[in-house]
């Protein structure tokens, strides 16, 4: 195990994928609040239906050559050969079947063009995902990250020429399909003198069949953020799904966190969950508690600060949004909590018991939707949300503790959660200060609690100190 390497590949998807993020935040608060709710809706739907069916043309073969490839590098021209080619096939098909479906579902004019426009531009993107899938395997995701960044960087920048321009929404997503394509073409650039992708005809088929259980989770996966916006903007007004979506998009903003922890460890989960059990389950409890350590305090934050937080960044255009964003701030505890026991399953060759849960909750998720959105409106479909997330990490808990190994989670969470009762309550107190200055004092009061409660946040807390010191 290189742990610099992993080091290095952890601080560049670090430091990168924060950068990139809040990036993404900002300029995403100033397209809605430049949007209003019923073009935003519009906008919102359009993501929701391309991102949709673009997932289909994941089967799973990228996460398998990263699996495959991370234990014999000399199966990878083959892997990422056939990974492009079958990717690039089923892209087109994906992006026709959107033309099709988006005349039967009502969209309006403005909807239907930006389709159009973003379905092109994630196609690309489908591709571009893949060479940073072919990253990961050799342990390169350094160069995965510098490329992320940089297609963020350009889309931000871009978004905000177009609104100073005072373009409409259709314009905005243009400047998907310009970055995507120059990313592609960059990728090509710096890939064509370190590897030489082959397709072999003869293996595509098995390499589809054994990347299925990847595939099917990642599209179960992805399609479960994604569903709510779909099934609002086929039931409920552009101005209902506007509303929602400037709350829910708020939170899913920092669900790059768990996988961004992460990713950096596949290779060696994979290694460890062949070799040593107990080093797999040592380092599923230190990532579950640390994954906790951000979510909960994160979303008791938002929960507390959810009015003077809405009002700050929408210029008060978005106050509907408040009780939304109160109830889907849940989510993303919930998320950071069952991520790392997902990737348990992942990781110890249980990926189908991880894609069962998945499909089951998309079944539950659209079920409970269709149910609670007529009793409580759009606050239904956030009820749902979190109904289902706290399925998911149940079905994942008892699959892990009963199928793979008895991971030890709760005796994790004391600290964080008193912690994080300290800082809901500071939170509280100054909820009439402006809400960054309220989530800082807050902020520094948990980080300080949880450093003196918890010994391993004292060395998290030990290690940066020294670092900072050094500097």
């Amino acid at each position: 195990m290189d742990t610099r390497l992993i080091a290095k590949n952890a601080a560049a998807l670090g430091i990168s994928g924060v950068l990139a993020k809040a990036i993404a935040a900002v300029v995403g608060i100033f397209v809605t609040r430049y949007l209003g709710p019923g073009p935003f809706g519009d906008y919102s739907t359009a993501y929701a239906f391309v991102g949709t069916f673009i997932l289909f043309a994941e089967l799973g073969i990228s996460q398998l050559m990263v699996q495959d490839c991370s234990r014999n590098l000399a199966e990878l021209p083959r892997y990422f050969g056939n990974t492009l080619f079958v990717k690039s096939v089923i892209s087109i098909g994906c992006f026709l079947l959107m033309v099709i479906f988006m005349f039967p579902a009502g969209y309006n004019t403005s909807t239907k063009e930006m389709v159009v426009v973003l379905g092109v531009a994630v196609s690309f993107n489908a591709l571009n995902q893949s060479v940073y899938n072919y990253y990961q395997a050799v342990q390169k995701l350094y160069l995965a990250a510098a490329f992320q960044f940089l297609t963020t960087f350009l889309i931000g920048g871009l978004t905000i020429a177009v609104i100073f321009a005072g373009m409409g929404v259709v314009a905005i997503t243009f400047t998907h399909l310009f970055t995507y394509i120059l990313i592609s073409v960059l990728l090509f650039f710096a890939l064509r003198r370190e590897i030489r992708p082959r397709v072999e005809r003869s293996s595509l088929m098995l390499m589809v069949r054994n990347g299925l259980p990847f595939g099917i989770h990642r599209i179960f996966y992805n399609v479960f953020f994604q569903l709510s916006i779909l099934v609002l903007s086929l039931t409920a007004s552009n101005v209902e799904v506007g509303i929602y979506s400037a709350a829910y998009k708020l939170v899913l903003m920092l669900i790059f966190l768990p996988s961004l922890m992460t990713s950096a460890l596949y290779p060696v989960l994979y290694q460890l969950g062949e070799t040593d059990k107990d080093g797999h389950r040592n380092t599923t409890e230190k990532v579950f508690k640390l994954l906790s350590g951000i979510g909960i305090p994160g979303s008791i934050l938002i929960f507390v600060l959810a009015g003077p937080l809405t009002t700050w960044l929408y210029a008060g255009k978005f106050d509907e949004s408040i009780p939304i964003l109160m109830i889907v701030s849940w989510f993303f505890a919930l998320e950071c909590m069952s991520f790392s026991l997902g990737d348990v399953l992942t990781t110890t060759n249980h990926q189908w018991q991880r894609t069962i849960v998945q499909g089951s909750a998309l079944v539950l998720m659209f079920i409970l939707i269709m149910v609670l959105n007529p009793l409580y409106g759009i606050s239904g479909t956030a009820y749902a949300l979190i109904i289902v997330e706290i399925f998911i990490f149940c079905g994942y808990y008892l699959l892990v503790r009963k199928g793979v190994y008895k991971i030890r989670i709760w005796r994790q969470l004391p600290s964080i959660v008193f912690a994080s009762l300290l800082m809901a309550g500071t939170a509280w107190l100054t909820n009439s200060f402006h809400p960054l200055l309220s989530a800082v004092t807050a902020g520094v009061i948990y980080c300080l609690a949880l450093v003196i409660l918890d010994k391993d946040f004292r060395k998290i807390g030990g290690f940066v100190i020294q670092k900072g010191l050094r500097k």
